[in-house]
């Protein structure tokens, strides 16, 4: 299966690595780089992959998958992708920090299609 990134998830990732740089460095931005990386290749691989799971109260399906899952242990990472599985690709839509609210910025990207 294909997988995209929406122009917001892009510049979410952008936001991210920018932020990490700023405050761990650039070493641990590479390392934040290289999960979120391995993250996308693990839901491209199995969208439906043990460890993702549906979140519920939109108007399509959507998943959410954390980044500490694809860094191997608890607490590597503070951000989740959601992505959508539409019949050619998986579109994540975002990648959020889990302390925000997903609902207002997953109806947001789910609006830009």
């Amino acid at each position: 299966m294909t997988i995209r990134l929406t122009l917001l998830a892009a510049l979410d990732v952008e936001t991210i690595l920018n932020e990490t740089a700023a405050t761990f460095g650039h070493r641990q931005m590479h390392a934040y780089a290289d999960i979120i990386d391995r993250a996308v290749s693990q839901i491209d691989a199995d969208p439906m992959r043990p460890g993702s799971r549906e979140c519920w109260g939109f108007s399509a399906p959507i998943r959410q998958y954390h980044l500490e899952l694809a860094a191997g242990r608890r607490g590597a990472a503070a951000h989740s992708l959601y992505y959508r599985i539409d019949p050619e690709a998986v579109s994540v839509l975002r990648v959020l920090h889990q302390r925000m609210e997903p609902a207002t910025h997953l109806i947001a990207a789910l609006s830009q299609g």
